[in-house]
C-alpha cells in the first residue's frame, strides 16, 4: 500500500537533501589537495546543494587552468581530461586559435542583442551548407542546448498543428522547463514537485539500447522491434498517437540524439536512425535530431546521423560549436523555419557575435585539419585499448564507441547483466586519484563515458587506458572478483 503525504513526502525530500557538513564531510575524505579543498568548501558556504558537481561524483575537483586534452586542479594535479567540459571543447581547452579569435572579437564587439552581425551571418551561411541535407536551409540561434531544443518544440508544433512529441527514454534534451519533459530522468523529474514538469504532449519509447534490449531480443536478428512497436502504436486505434482509418497523425516530432549521450554514450545499430527516418516520412512526423553532445566530429564524422545517412528535418548543435562560449543553433529546412514570424523566439545573448567568432573558427581548424576524420582514426586505437581491457576483466560487460564517443559498462555477472553500480561508483572516485576524469552514468550508473578532446595524442590515450586497468583491477580486488 502506498504511503500517505504526510508518511512520505518529507521521507522522501530527507532523502535528497544533503547538508553543508555532509559535503565537507565528504571533501575532507577525498583526494584532493588541500587548496583544492579549501576552495570546495568556500563553494559550499556559498552556492546552492542544488548544483550538478556532486552528483557526477562523491565529491568534484576544482579545476583551475587547463591545456589540451589536460587539466590541473588548484593544487596544480594533472589529469588526463575525459570529460572536456561534456563535449564542449573538442579542440581542446584554451586552443590558441581559438583564443585569438575570441581576443579579437572582443576588442571590436562582444555583444550587441540577438541582432546580426558579420560573424554570426557568415556562420550561418557556414551551417547550412555543412549540415545533411540537400534543401533549402536556414538557422536560428539561442544560448544553451536547453534553450535551442525549447525553440524545437515550439516550432514543430507550430509548423504542424499537431500537439504531441515522442521522444525515447534515456535521451537528454535539457534542463529548462519545456526541455526538461524531454529528459525523462527520474531523480530530475522528482524536483518538480508537486506536479511534473508542465507539457502533458510528450510521450516516451525505448531506445535501440542493444545491450539491455527492453524487449529482451537480441540484435539483428530482432530486425529492430523497438521501432516497429513505435509503429504498432501507431496503427493502433487504442493509441493517441493516430487515427488510423481517417489517417490523420496528432504527432509533430520525434526529437531524438543519434546516440544516447548522458544514458552512457550508447551506439544504436546504424539502421535505426534509418528506420526512424522512414517512419517519420510514412507518418508525416518531423524528425528533430540532437546533435548537441554527439556532433562536431565527436563520433569519426562531423554529425553523428551521418553514420546514418540521415539528413533530418531539423538538427539541434551547440555546446563545441561555441569553442567554450554559449552558443547553440537549430538548423533545418527553410519551409519549417520561415513558417512562424519575426520574435517568435529571441533571446538576448542568442548568436551573439563573440560566440559566433568562435564558432567560425572552430569550424575552419574542424575543415582544415580533417578533425574528424582523425577523430574516427584515434577513436580506433582508443576502442582497440578497450575491448582488450575487457577481455582482461570480468567487471566490463560492454565497451565499445565509434570515434571519440566512447563507453565501459560494468557488471556483476555477464551472463546476467546485473549492474555493478557500486563498484561503478567506487571506480569514478579511484580515476580521479590516478589523475583520469571521466563520466559516471548509465541507465544504472554502472558505466563510464570517456570523452576525450578530438586532438588527444596517443601517449595520452594509453595513460588513460592505463589508469582504467590498475582502476578496474582494484575494483575487482575490493569486491571479490578476483
Amino acid at each position: 500500500m502506498a504511503k500517505g503525504f504526510e508518511d512520505r513526502i518529507l521521507e522522501e525530500r530527507k532523502k535528497l537533501r544533503v547538508s553543508k557538513d555532509d559535503l565537507k564531510a565528504r571533501v575532507d575524505a577525498s583526494p584532493y589537495g588541500s587548496k583544492t579543498k579549501e576552495y570546495l568548501k568556500r563553494w559550499i558556504d556559498v552556492e546552492s546543494t542544488g548544483e550538478v558537481g556532486f552528483a557526477l561524483w562523491s565529491c568534484p575537483p576544482v579545476i583551475e587552468r587547463g591545456s589540451g586534452s589536460k587539466v590541473y586542479d588548484a593544487d596544480g594535479k594533472e589529469y588526463i581530461d575525459c570529460i572536456t567540459g561534456f563535449s564542449v571543447n573538442n579542440l581542446g581547452i584554451c586552443n590558441p586559435e581559438i583564443v585569438e579569435a575570441i581576443r579579437k572579437q572582443a576588442g571590436k564587439l562582444i555583444h550587441y542583442f540577438d541582432l546580426p552581425t558579420p560573424p554570426r551571418i557568415e556562420l550561418s551561411e557556414k551551417l547550412v551548407q555543412i549540415t545533411p541535407g540537400n534543401f533549402p536551409k536556414k538557422v536560428i540561434y539561442s544560448s544553451t542546448g536547453s534553450e535551442i531544443i525549447e525553440a524545437a518544440i515550439k516550432l514543430v508544433r507550430w509548423y504542424t498543428g499537431k500537439p504531441f512529441i515522442l521522444t525515447p527514454y534515456g535521451d537528454y534534451h535539457g534542463r529548462t522547463a519545456a526541455a526538461q519533459a524531454l529528459t525523462g530522468k527520474g531523480g530530475m523529474w522528482l524536483y518538480h514537485y508537486p506536479l511534473p514538469p508542465q507539457d502533458s504532449g510528450v510521450f516516451f519509447f525505448p531506445y535501440a539500447y542493444c545491450y539491455r534490449c527492453a524487449f529482451d531480443k537480441t540484435y539483428p536478428a530482432c530486425d529492430l522491434f523497438c521501432v516497429k512497436y513505435l509503429e504498432d502504436l501507431f496503427e493502433s486505434k487504442e493509441a493517441p498517437f493516430r487515427d488510423p482509418k481517417a489517417d490523420i497523425s496528432n504527432v509533430a516530432a520525434i526529437i531524438i540524439e543519434p546516440m544516447q549521450s548522458s544514458a552512457g554514450y550508447i551506439v544504436p545499430p546504424k539502421e535505426y536512425l534509418v528506420r526512424l527516418k522512414e517512419f517519420c516520412d510514412k507518418y508525416d512526423v518531423v524528425l528533430v535530431v540532437d546533435e548537441i553532445q554527439t556532433g562536431m566530429g565527436r563520433t569519426g564524422k562531423m554529425w553523428a546521423c551521418e553514420h546514418s545517412g540521415v539528413a533530418p528535418d531539423l538538427m539541434a548543435v551547440a555546446k563545441t560549436l561555441g569553442g567554450g562560449i554559449a552558443l547553440s543553433a537549430l538548423i533545418g529546412k527553410e519551409e519549417i523555419l520561415d513558417s512562424w514570424g519575426p520574435a517568435a523566439h529571441l533571446g538576448t545573448f542568442s548568436g551573439n557575435a563573440l560566440a559566433c567568432a568562435a564558432a567560425n573558427k572552430v569550424l575552419e581548424i574542424m575543415e582544415r585539419e580533417s578533425i574528424p576524420a582523425k577523430a574516427a582514426e584515434k577513436g580506433a586505437y582508443f576502442v582497440d585499448g578497450l575491448k582488450q581491457i575487457a577481455k582482461n576483466h570480468p567487471l566490463v560487460g560492454d565497451a565499445g564507441g565509434i570515434g571519440l564517443y566512447l563507453s565501459l559498462e560494468f557488471v556483476k555477472d555477464r551472463k546476467t547483466k546485473e549492474p555493478a553500480s557500486e563498484e561503478t561508483g567506487f571506480m569514478a572516485t579511484e580515476c580521479l586519484k590516478e589523475g583520469l576524469i571521466c563520466e559516471h552514468t548509465g541507465y544504472y550508473f554502472n558505466r563510464f563515458n570517456l570523452i576525450p578532446s578530438l586532438l588527444i595524442k596517443k601517449d595520452e590515450i594509453d595513460r588513460a587506458l592505463d589508469i582504467l586497468d590498475r582502476v578496474i583491477a582494484r575494483a575487482e580486488e575490493k569486491f571479490g572478483y578476483r
